[in-house]
């Protein structure tokens, strides 16, 4: 996980980036990087916002650090079904690494729409992921390295 800045408007938004590819056909090969996408879907799972069909999906999803990239992992599942129901351009079951302006086409990289939520979900503790309770070990981590040291 890194953190992922990007110009808007004249100031500067800031979100949560993953390192690798997480999800179908994705490298699946960082335990942080995973971890956040798998968290981001049990955080989801509990929010009222959340539909029931898509919550029933996304509680499958174990907080293991690991993911298959085959069709049949409940991570890949519920972010298949988040890209569809969210109209992305890209509906492949995986979230990519975040570059550029932050967008594919005219809609963010999905992994940057996945850390917006988290933000208006947990607005006193955004960004500091460390602070949202249940946060990973190596979620909080990463996010805690990530912080700039002066």
């Amino acid at each position: 996980m890194k953190a992922y800045l990007h110009a808007d408007g004249g100031h500067f938004d800031f979100q949560w980036n993953v390192d690798c590819s997480v999800g179908k056909g994705g490298q699946n090969n960082l335990r942080a990087d995973v971890l956040y996408i798998q968290w981001y879907y049990r955080l989801a799972a509990e929010q009222a916002e959340t539909p029931p069909d898509r919550k029933a999906v996304y509680r499958e999803v174990p907080l293991s650090g690991s993911c298959t990239g085959r069709d049949d992992d409940p991570l890949v599942r519920a972010i298949m079904m988040h890209q569809r129901s969210l109209n992305h351009p890209q509906v492949d079951g995986r979230v990519s690494v975040a570059t550029g302006s932050g967008k594919v086409g005219t809609t963010a990289f999905f992994v940057l729409r996945l850390g917006a939520r988290i933000a208006r979900m947990y607005p006193e503790q955004w960004p500091r992921l460390d602070k949202i309770p249940g946060c990973p070990p190596e979620v909080a981590q990463a996010a805690r390295q990530a912080v700039p040291q002066f």
